[in-house]
């Protein structure tokens, strides 16, 4: 072979391989472009743009700043509380668990070593730490925990146990009858799953983790509640 049929036949292969490769390349910018589906983003809700305080409390000299000020109830009807009489917890008379919402005048921050028979949501560690207080109208003394103390380790959950400002104040935009219900804790349809957990407090379990489309089982100080919602909205409620 000539060395020009040579240098002619590399070239129709050169062409041959770049007229392939732009076919493709062609190709492949003309498909059809298929479109990932979009997920569908919830909308924010007034209650979304509520964003409750934080204190960060992580020690007894940061806990004693509640002294002198009105909390409420935030994990309701899962704190036991005890009457505070001359200066002790009477751990023997528990009045109860306090229910969502509650206002709470803070007295005292206080440690404690509650007796070994003694259950409590709070762990016991070698000491629990105590919020003495009194209920707006009742010049009685009582204690909850809110924290405890293990060694050289303390733990304090008030960012969770408490909302440090009036929560009627927070979620304003809640109708009138939906705040009654809240206050009566007597959920009813039409209200949303977080008005019903206000209503009814913390201690619940769900058959679904789907917010606003599940049934929900609450326990609220021995009373039993299940309530469906659909599209956040409760649909059922029923109590045993």
């Amino acid at each position: 072979m000539k060395s020009w049929q040579k240098v002619g036949a590399i070239t129709l292969v050169m062409l041959a391989i770049f007229g392939i490769r732009f076919y493709f390349l062609w190709k492949e910018r003309n498909a059809p472009v298929v479109q990932k589906p979009q997920r569908q983003e919830r909308p924010l809700t007034d209650d979304d743009i509520v964003s409750p305080r934080k204190l960060l409390i992580d020690d007894l000299k940061s806990a004693k700043v509640l002294i002198g000020k009105t909390v409420w109830i935030q994990a309701g009807f899962e704190l036991e509380y005890f009457p505070y009489v001359h200066h002790s917890i009477n751990f023997a008379h528990m009045i109860g668990v306090l229910p969502s919402v509650q206002a709470l005048e803070i007295k005292e921050i206080i440690l404690a070593k509650a007796p070994p028979s003694k259950n409590s949501r709070i762990p016991r560690g070698d000491k629990q730490v105590f919020a003495v207080f009194q209920m707006p109208g009742d010049a009685t003394e009582y204690a909850t925990a809110i924290g405890y103390i293990q060694g050289k380790d303390s733990t304090y959950y008030c960012d969770d146990i408490f909302y440090y400002d009036d929560p009627h104040k927070m979620y304003k935009h809640w109708p009138a009858d939906v705040w009654q219900a809240v206050d009566q804790h007597q959920p009813k349809p039409g209200m949303n799953e977080l008005q019903v957990a206000m209503a009814l407090g913390v201690i619940q379990q769900s058959d679904s983790s789907n917010y606003g489309n599940r049934t929900v089982h609450y326990e609220t100080g021995g009373k039993q509640w299940d309530v469906s919602f659909q599209n956040d909205k409760a649909t059922n409620v029923q109590t045993e």
